[in-house]
């Protein structure tokens, strides 16, 4: 056998069998448990706003860039092409008649300035510019709250219809177990047929609420699915958060207060602007002039100037209005400050609120576990005294239905003080 032989026979089930792998591990995958936390950050990620992110990156660098470059040197040229009416002035030797200027005349001017100081424009626009990409991106945090909420209240809400089909199952195996002792006593004359009935109607309302239960929790996945991106089946596998026992220590970290101060340091850049405005601007000048037909010196045609110095321009027409300014850049620090103010109260009238719901799910579970013995115990009894005929099958289910609730509203209350713990952690931005 040649190289190129052996090399085919043992390449290709090496092939098959990476081939086979990957389909395995896209398999998994799909099948892999969700958690909160990655469906929070799936959410955001695709959540079109995300690209606002580079937008005001770039819109700033491009800003920072521009005023950086009023440090570059400046040139402008002119040039003037006229009719002379009154022609310019000529001088001659003594005794000689003066020469006739044309009367088309042209005059070229350029001039260099390399700006050396600017009274700290240039630092003021990039700060302005600094400042309000981080008011824009703090606003852009705060759009993403509502989108926490949103994929708190599907994951959450999965979870408890979950929990509730769990428990319909429960009760439903429970009444198929009475439904053949039914059948098997009305069999041995021991039982009528109204109490096979009884069990069966029981039965197909369990199925009724199983398929309503079902429906809903698809709706759900089909939204959770639009806002993560990512298809997601019936058989999709949700994990159970962990509670979260210090979030009375969580601080708070909201995305507004973020945004609050940088609104206050857009406010002072500006107003940092408006004293630059007012600073006088130094640099170097370099003027050069040409003009054809030059007057005449002598034989010269063309005459030239050249100057260069120290230049100093200072408008003081803002100085008038830098009072004024003042006192407005005063009211809008005010009104930020403000704006801060209500809502650190609402927010932290909702935090408040959070926590007296998580406290009364506490309560409300440490009596949980009681009700369920005592349903459970209640729904035996009732089993026993129907076996001996102590009973109506009536009777009977009702029992396991109370028992069955007792369970399901166990099994809500975890759920719903994992969502009031969780809320919390949303509200204050953690």
């Amino acid at each position: 056998m040649t190289d190129s032989e052996k090399n085919k026979s043992t390449g290709l089930p090496y092939r098959i069998l990476l081939l086979l792998l990957v389909v395995i591990g896209n398999n998994n995958g799909s099948f892999a448990q969700l958690t909160i936390d990655s469906c929070q950050a799936k959410a955001r990620a695709n959540y079109p706003l995300i690209r606002q992110y580079d937008l005001i990156s770039k819109s700033t660098e491009y800003t920072i860039s521009n005023a950086n470059k009023a440090f570059l040197p400046q040139v402008s040229l002119n040039g003037i092409g006229a009719f002379v009416i009154s022609g310019f002035p000529s001088l001659t030797m003594t005794g000689q008649e003066p020469a006739e200027n044309d009367k088309i005349q042209f005059i070229g001017i350029g001039q260099l300035n390399q700006t050396i100081w600017d009274g700290g424009m240039t630092r003021a626009q990039k700060e302005i510019a600094k400042a309000g990409a981080e008011a824009d991106k703090a606003a852009t945090d705060v759009a993403f709250y509502n989108i926490r909420e949103r994929v708190n209240q599907l994951y959450f809400g999965i979870l408890v219809i979950e929990e509730q089909l769990k428990q319909l199952e429960i009760q439903n195996d429970n009444l198929n177990r009475n439904l053949n002792k039914a059948k098997l006593a009305k069999e041995n004359g021991l039982a009528y047929q109204s109490d096979e009935d009884e069990v069966k109607a029981e039965i197909l309302n369990i199925e009724q609420r199983k398929i309503e239960f079902t429906y809903t929790r698809k709706g759900y996945l089909e939204m959770l699915s639009y806002m993560i991106n990512q298809q997601l089946t019936e058989n999709a596998k949700l994990e159970l958060p962990v509670t979260v026992e210090s979030y009375a220590t969580l601080a708070n970290n909201r995305a507004e207060l973020k945004m609050y101060a940088s609104q206050q340091k857009l406010t002072e850049a500006r107003s940092l602007m408006d004293k630059s405005y007012n600073m006088p601007k130094v640099g170097l000048m370099g003027v050069g002039i040409l003009i054809e037909p030059g007057m005449n010196f002598g034989s010269t045609k063309i005459n030239s100037l050249a100057l260069a110095g120290l230049s100093v321009t200072w408008n003081t027409s803002g100085i008038y209005r830098t009072s004024t300014n003042k006192k407005l850049d005063k009211i809008q620090l005010d009104k930020i400050s403000n704006q801060r103010e209500s809502f650190l109260f609402t927010s932290n009238l909702q935090l408040k609120q959070a926590s007296t719901d998580i406290e009364k799910q506490k309560a409300v579970i440490s009596r949980d576990e009681e009700i369920v013995s005592l349903k459970s115990n209640i729904k035996n009894s009732y089993q026993l005294r129907y076996e001996n005929g102590m009973c109506s099958m009536n009777d009977l289910i009702n029992s396991i239905s109370k028992e069955s609730e007792a369970r399901s509203n166990q099994s809500l209350h975890k759920v719903q003080l994992l969502l009031s713990m969780y809320n919390y952690k949303t509200i204050s931005g953690n």
